[in-house]
């Protein structure tokens, strides 16, 4: 009897690390390269994985897996409209993966020289129209306005005015970028912001394929919380860190949040989060009273030299919910460092 429980448990573990390392195989094969040409400028797509999809805890609904790189081809419409010391172009994501996925935020944007060296500061963000996540069906599109600013509304001595060969774009919330062929007048030097691009929207040329739009969490639609009995491993503690929707009404949230110890004034201490990139960031749907989480690994400051470190204990947690610019104030205590440099906190992306 207690040999064939021994068996039955040996089983039991080779089936875990069997299961454990099928996704690793898979991910190792998920990588794909393509070029793309458009009739109006030539972009190239290097490697990325594919994104996973889930579903939201507390009833909040279903998820979209979000387009991976090699989901979007991305081009750009050279025919800018301009206005007040700027021109106006489209820039377009197609979904050509086959399959529905989702788009929410910003792009982000740079202008490059012919050797693919970023000129100056990358795109601002212009907030003017609310991110929404936008689901598009396999062939539909989504745009962003990207708006060039003429360098002459710059001093020469802090924009260093020259010539662009194209931008460098990565389809919101996605670290493997395109390369579009595009010649324009750009700042070399950091400092000026010249370009700006808006979050992704519906586009009028997706003719209604399958396209819906769900409106972003906004900071004050959701309910912040910690829960304070964590998880220790490894000189580190894990927290979930809970977003609640509470605005009445669906709304969606996608990757990671931002998040940063502080002290009694609201003073941040240290260094904010890294990201914990474990698991791939993802659209998530909730509906009205739906919660998400994202794990917090506090790490014992005592791993680090008390003269880098100095710790300090913390009264709470400043946290910006993804893709938002407003932050909310947690109160947590907690063992930090007041110093800058160690990153003792790290945040996974929302699930």
């Amino acid at each position: 009897m207690q040999r064939s429980r021994r068996t039955r448990n040996l089983g039991a573990l080779c089936a875990l690390a069997v299961a454990a390392l099928i996704p690793a195989l898979v991910a190792c094969g998920s990588s794909s390269s393509s070029s793309t040409t458009t009739p109006t400028a030539t972009a190239s797509t290097s490697t990325t994985s594919n994104a996973t999809t889930s579903t939201t805890s507390g009833g909040g609904g279903a998820t979209t897996s979000a387009c991976a790189a090699s989901d979007v081809a991305i081009s750009l419409n050279t025919s800018g409209n301009g206005t007040a010391g700027s021109v106006y172009y489209t820039l377009k994501f197609t979904n050509t993966s086959g399959h529905a996925c989702a788009l929410a935020g910003y792009p982000g944007v740079s202008g490059v020289n012919s050797s693919g060296a970023q000129l100056g500061s990358a795109a601002g963000r212009n907030a003017t129209t609310a991110a929404s996540t936008v689901t598009l069906a396999s062939g539909a599109t989504a745009t962003s306005t990207l708006q060039v600013t003429d360098v002459g509304n710059f001093t020469a001595s802090t924009c260093s005015p020259t010539t662009a060969a194209g931008l460098r774009v990565f389809a919101p919330s996605q670290t493997t970028s395109t390369r579009i062929t595009f010649a324009f007048q750009a700042c070399a030097k950091s400092g000026p912001v010249y370009l700006h691009v808006t979050p992704v929207a519906l586009s009028g040329s997706s003719g209604g394929g399958g396209v819906v739009a769900t409106p972003a969490c906004t900071t004050p639609e959701l309910l912040v919380r910690v829960g304070t009995n964590g998880s220790g491993a490894a000189g580190s503690i894990y927290y979930p860190l809970n977003f609640t929707n509470r605005s009445g009404h669906a709304c969606t949230l996608a990757g990671y949040p931002g998040v940063s110890a502080v002290n009694a004034s609201g003073t941040q201490l240290g260094s904010a989060a890294g990201r914990d990139t474990t698991t791939a960031p993802k659209t998530l749907t909730l509906a009205n009273g739906g919660t998400v989480t994202s794990t917090l690994q506090i790490a014992e400051v005592g791993n680090y030299p008390t003269s880098t470190c100095q710790p300090a204990t913390a009264a709470g947690l400043r946290v910006y919910p993804p893709n938002q610019t407003a932050s909310v104030r947690v109160t947590f205590a907690f063992q930090a460092c007041a110093k800058a440099g160690p990153v003792y906190l790290h945040a996974t992306a929302v699930g």
